[in-house]
C-alpha cells in the first residue's frame, strides 16, 4: 500500500509541476489575516469573500506544460490599478520560473 500511495503522490506532484494556475482577486477580506494562516485558510477566506460578494476575481491565468493557456481579465480592466495587473503578471512569471527550476533539478537528478 505504501508504494502505491507514493506513486499516486508523485503523479499528483508531476501534474502540479506541469500546469500553473494563478488567480488575482480584489476586494475586502473581512477576516483577520496576520500571517499565521495556512494556504488553505487563505483559500477559505477568499471563497467566503467571493460568496458574500466582497471579493471579486480580477485576473486568472491557467498555463499548461504543452503551451496551452487560458487567460481572464475582468471586463472593465481600465478600472483596475496597474499594481493589480503587475502583481498578477509577476505571480505568473514566478510560477513559471519555479516550475522550470524544479524541472531542471529533476532532469539533472536523472541525467
Amino acid at each position: 500500500m505504501g508504494f502505491k500511495n507514493a506513486l499516486k503522490k508523485l503523479d499528483e506532484a508531476v501534474k502540479d509541476l506541469t500546469s500553473l494556475h494563478v488567480q488575482t482577486f480584489t476586494g475586502q477580506a473581512n477576516a483577520k489575516i496576520d500571517g499565521s494562516q495556512s494556504f488553505d485558510d487563505i483559500r477559505t477566506i477568499v471563497a467566503e469573500g467571493i460568496k458574500n460578494g466582497e471579493i471579486k476575481l480580477a485576473a486568472e491565468t491557467l498555463a499548461q506544460f504543452d503551451g496551452d493557456s487560458y487567460n481572464f481579465i475582468k471586463e472593465d480592466i481600465d478600472s483596475l490599478s496597474p499594481v493589480i495587473l503587475e502583481t498578477h503578471k509577476n505571480a505568473v512569471k514566478a510560477g513559471i520560473e519555479t516550475r522550470l527550476g524544479l524541472l531542471t533539478l529533476f532532469k539533472d537528478f536523472f541525467d
